[in-house]
């Protein structure tokens, strides 16, 4: 069995938020970051800083993927436009 070194060190975590304005062609789509849910469009987030999984989702349309790099104090804004699914 291998043991734990409590003197490694770990990737130091980056500090620091960013803003990220969300809006979809449908208010009301829910906002997932990294699968969990923020709430719906139009929303305000503010995210930790680093690489975030964004998707939207609306009953009757394609989900809207993206993945976001956040940098700190950093202000982005997007819209998604949800397709309809097929």
């Amino acid at each position: 069995m291998a043991s734990q070194n409590p003197n490694l060190e770990q990737a130091p975590v980056p500090e620091g938020t960013g803003t990220i304005n969300v809006t979809s062609d449908r208010d009301g789509a829910e906002i997932f970051v990294d699968d969990k849910f923020f709430g719906d469009a139009p929303a305000t987030l503010r995210l930790p800083v680093g690489t975030h999984s964004i998707i939207l989702e609306f009953p009757g349309r394609a989900d809207w993927r993206r993945t976001l790099e956040v940098l700190k104090g950093n202000k982005a804004t997007f819209k998604a436009l949800l397709e309809s699914a097929q």
